[in-house]
């Protein structure tokens, strides 16, 4: 079996070079399907093979999306009737990989890890393809979506901020996704602030006595953290926050 799992990663790393995303989609579920803990490596050729298939799909959408709500102010009901068919077929794949994904963390990838890093990170990525599915649909499909999404983001923070330090970047980049999911799918822009201002400050008090890589890694997300606070204009009092320079241990 191993024998076979390292052809399929070989595999995936060829189709992630080709560019050839749906391929490396399915096969990287098949190595999922083994049922052994996901090296670094391989979660990263796993997130990069569905989000990249995921993302021409919810782009798509978006642009029918507009091109809908545009010939309909014009009153061109025989064009919307075409969009609204194009647009219910692009949705149906759209789905169909959320679901993929989701039922791979459920049934394979959380059951066969014991890592609490890794664990948080599943958790995540449950919240993460709940939100993208919050975005399309009726009322009552994003309401379910949304709410599955935040119920898989609260086992995850919870996860994470009792096991996993402030400058951890699985509970950083957890810490961003979460605030977006309340900024964009809640329309919570306070909560989204709170969210946002609690992660920086508890990162930032820990930059000191990081290895220079680590704190350059962290550093990243936690810039993402507050340019995000300060687009999001509820918290104003907030954009005098500056990131300490020179806190690391070559």
């Amino acid at each position: 079996m191993e024998n076979e799992r390292e052809k399929l990663i070989y595999l995936a790393k060829l189709a992630c070079l080709a560019g050839r995303y749906d391929d490396m989609m399915k096969t990287m579920r098949k190595v999922c399907e083994h049922d052994i803990e996901l090296s670094e490596e391989e979660r990263d050729l796993l997130t990069t093979g569905y989000k990249n298939v995921l993302e021409t799909k919810r782009a798509s959408l978006r642009v029918i999306s507009s091109i809908e709500k545009m010939e309909d102010s014009k009153g061109s009901d025989q064009n919307v009737k075409l969009i609204k068919g194009q647009q219910e077929m692009v949705k149906y794949e759209f789905y169909n990989v959320c679901n993929d994904i989701l039922s791979l963390i459920d049934s394979h990838l959380i059951p066969s890890t014991t890592n609490v890093e890794l664990t948080v990170f599943f958790n995540r990525m449950k919240g993460d393809y709940f939100r993208y599915m919050a975005e399309f649909g009726s009322d009552a499909e994003r309401k379910q979506n949304a709410d599955n999404s935040l119920e898989a983001y609260k086992v995850a923070m919870e996860m994470a901020e009792n096991s996993l330090a402030p400058t951890n970047m699985v509970r950083l980049g957890l810490a961003l996704n979460f605030s977006i999911f309340n900024y964009e799918i809640l329309k919570s822009i306070e909560s989204a602030c709170k969210l946002v201002k609690k992660a920086y400050d508890e990162a930032i008090a820990e930059l000191d006595g990081l290895d220079k890589k680590t704190c350059e890694e962290s550093i990243y997300i936690i810039e993402m953290l507050k340019y995000n606070l300060s687009a999001w204009t509820l918290c104003d009092e907030l954009l005098d926050l500056e990131i300490p320079k020179n806190k690391t241990n070559d």
